[in-house]
């Protein structure tokens, strides 16, 4: 009978840490792309490649301001002068998320369609402009989704 209560214990906690909100990024480019993750604390992931047609998927964080910086070649994210295209979320004041894309320097992606999408909405990019051209906010949480060259 333990055994039992043991075995549903388990299946409902991973089932709660599968449900826990995601920011997926899916390239559709024959080429990778390189991102890196920076929040406000100082944390700084390492520099990572998305493979051509890949996707990753990582979990939000709840520290406030959060950046996921992405670059066409993997020391664009660090080279000045270089176009990152900067995914920029927080999920602060609680029960709140906020989300925007953005770019440093110039949009890397020229010619490329790219869209932000999540819970309050989408943000669609053509060619660098965005619309609509404002963070998006919604009172809840979501996966936030961003596709590049879809």
């Amino acid at each position: 009978m333990r055994l039992q209560n043991l075995y549903s214990a388990f299946a409902a906690l991973t089932t709660f840490a599968l449900a826990a909100e995601q920011v997926i990024i899916k390239s559709h480019l024959d080429y990778p792309v390189w991102y890196t993750q920076v929040d406000q604390t100082g944390y700084r992931s390492g520099t990572t490649a998305i493979p051509p047609y890949g996707t990753v998927s990582l979990a939000q964080s709840d520290n406030p301001g959060v950046a996921i910086k992405i670059g066409i070649h993997e020391k664009d994210i660090d080279t000045e002068g270089k176009g990152v295209l900067t995914l920029g979320y927080t999920r602060y004041p609680q029960g709140w998320i906020y989300y925007d894309l953005y770019f440093h320097n110039y949009f890397p992606f020229t010619g490329v369609p790219t869209k932000l999408g999540g819970p309050g909405g989408d943000n669609d990019w053509r060619d660098g402009n965005p619309r609509p051209s404002n963070t998006i906010a919604y009172q809840g949480y979501g996966d936030l989704y961003l596709d590049i060259g879809a």
